[in-house]
């Protein structure tokens, strides 16, 4: 990466996305990371679709990866599945029934594509599995009494909804399989900074969804979460979801992450938290 680059990068939201992508393409990243997609065993499981319950942290080439699928869609099917990110990254703290963005009819639409947290499940060792659900469950709880603090209520079942893992994956034998989830998420860490910063890498990691990056690249990452409380305390006084998500798409301009960085400008503002 560019020294120039380097400096003026922050955060992956900061990146232009058309250029990021151009880049990834171009330097064979994708290529790259589907090779390490392919190194995971052949597994089989009930497609119960309980993993799916929310999107996913995906590393910063997953999202580009999955930016260079969506530029391949219809302009309305693209912007049917940014309004469900948009959804979950606003509204999850009060919606326990809800999934992934890219889960339809319990069928996964990206399949072929799904990111490593994905991949990754049901193959992480039991031990590792409790500690990282009860770690879920423990920020989970912190961030529900963070956003009480701002008269928001955050229902028990979505503090309790966490679910890190899974015990009926298992090979094409039938048996349990377990994989080392650190080293492959350090080896796709490696791609992201082909394209961005180390520092910022090192922060993101993967811990950042989908809609959580196309929400900071289309509203700007420090609005998004006093955008959130205005909104989910709005929610909770009466007005609809729904309504409200398209208060936010219309004054976002449709969210348009294929470009955000040419109308970032009069995106960052927070208009959609205002009323209407």
């Amino acid at each position: 990466m560019a020294a120039s680059d380097s400096e003026s990068i922050r955060a992956s939201a900061d990146a232009d996305p058309l250029h990021m992508l151009r880049r990834a393409r171009g330097g064979g990243l994708f290529d790259s990371l589907v090779r390490i997609y392919d190194e995971f065993p052949d597994t089989t499981c009930e497609n119960c679709a309980r993993c799916c319950f929310e999107s996913p942290g995906i590393f910063f080439v997953e999202y580009l990866y999955l930016l260079d699928l969506l530029a391949g869609l219809s302009a309305a099917r693209r912007e049917e599945l940014l309004r469900r990110a948009l959804r979950e990254l606003l509204f999850s703290w009060i919606e326990p029934d809800r999934s992934c963005v890219f889960l339809e009819s319990s069928r996964c639409i990206i399949y072929e594509r799904r990111p490593l947290a994905c991949r990754l499940f049901g193959l992480v060792p039991r031990g590792e599995r409790d500690r990282a659900e009860a770690e879920a469950r423990l920020a989970a709880r912190r961030e529900a009494q963070r956003l009480g603090l701002f008269g928001v209520k955050v229902p028990e079942a979505v503090v309790r909804r966490s679910l890190v893992s899974c015990e009926r994956v298992r090979d094409r034998r039938g048996r349990p399989v377990a994989v080392d989830g650190d080293a492959i998420a350090a080896r796709v860490a490696k791609l992201d900074a082909a394209v961005l910063p180390r520092h910022v890498v090192v922060a993101e990691f993967c811990f950042r969804s989908l809609p959580e990056r196309v929400g900071f690249a289309a509203l700007g990452g420090e609005a998004v979460d006093a955008m959130r409380i205005q909104l989910l305390r709005r929610a909770q006084a009466g007005e609809t979801i729904e309504a409200l998500v398209e208060v936010v798409w219309r004054e976002s301009r449709g969210a348009p992450v294929l470009g955000a960085s040419q109308r970032r400008g009069s995106t960052r503002g927070r208009r959609g938290t205002d009323k209407s």
